[in-house]
């Protein structure tokens, strides 16, 4: 039936005039054998031609936005390289405006959201918003950043870690322990000394020395080297003067606190 209808279509659409036909059966001044050669040779021939203008044009869409993206790329680069010598500076100099600052931070994340530095931008953000008393825009930050990186365990550490010391800063100590303790988890333990030394630090906060000291003791012995286990060392020692220090105990390379 389907085919009857096609057929009925094809003769209401086109008129249909008689065609002369040989003896042979085909039309005058034509070679069957040949035309179906011909036919066969040609429509490859358009196929191809048709396949390689996409692919032509397909490898110029790649190529554009290629471009465009590594366009992008150096844009955002060069803001978060100025602006991290700003933020380095403002660190010890007083008159460099944190705000401006920031706006170059947010600046990378909102116009340029898909670049490598929007992933770090955040970390950058909420240690400014830390500085101008803003912590629960930091912690909003952070967050952002945990979005941009996830998966990503080499980056994810220092969110995790900035979130801990933002939750210490605003005494949700919980909160607190259990960002640190998500840092301590990561495979190639990635500041899990600064972990161990702010868990610490949150039982000092919590009038608790037992559970302080046992991880200070958990820091000397799995970061011998750390710089942060002498600094776990003096607290030990004030508890529990007749306890001998750590032998790998140094003092810090830095005056600076993982917390900052």
């Amino acid at each position: 039936m389907s085919y009857r209808i096609r057929k009925k279509s094809a003769e209401h659409n086109e008129p249909q005039f008689p065609s002369p036909i040989t003896a042979s059966g085909s039309k005058p001044g034509t070679n069957p054998i040949l035309t179906g050669l011909m036919e066969k040779k040609r429509n490859p021939i358009i196929v191809s031609g048709i396949v390689g203008l996409l692919l032509l044009s397909g490898a110029g869409l790649v190529w554009h936005i290629y471009s465009d993206k590594k366009a992008s790329e150096q844009k955002a680069a060069t803001i978060e390289t100025n602006a991290e010598q700003l933020f380095s500076q403002g660190m010890q100099d007083k008159k460099v405006d944190l705000g401006n600052v920031a706006t170059m931070f947010k600046s990378v994340v909102t116009k340029y959201p898909d670049s490598s530095s929007a992933k770090i931008a955040p970390l950058f953000l909420a240690s400014l918003k830390n500085q101008m008393g803003h912590p629960q825009d930091a912690v909003q930050w952070l967050h952002t950043g945990l979005e941009k990186n996830a998966g990503d365990t080499k980056i994810l550490p220092f969110y995790y870690e900035s979130l801990g010391v933002t939750f210490m800063s605003t005494k949700q100590y919980d909160q607190a322990l259990a960002m640190f303790q998500k840092v301590i988890k990561f495979p190639g333990k990635i500041l899990a000394d600064a972990a161990y030394y702010n868990i610490g630090k949150v039982y000092e906060l919590l009038n608790q020395p037992a559970l302080a000291i046992l991880n200070y003791r958990k820091l000397q012995k799995k970061f011998p080297n750390s710089p942060w286990a002498a600094e776990a060392n003096t607290y030990i020692n004030k508890q529990n003067p007749m306890s001998s220090p750590s032998p790998s105990a140094m003092p810090p390379s830095t005056g600076m606190s993982p917390s900052k």
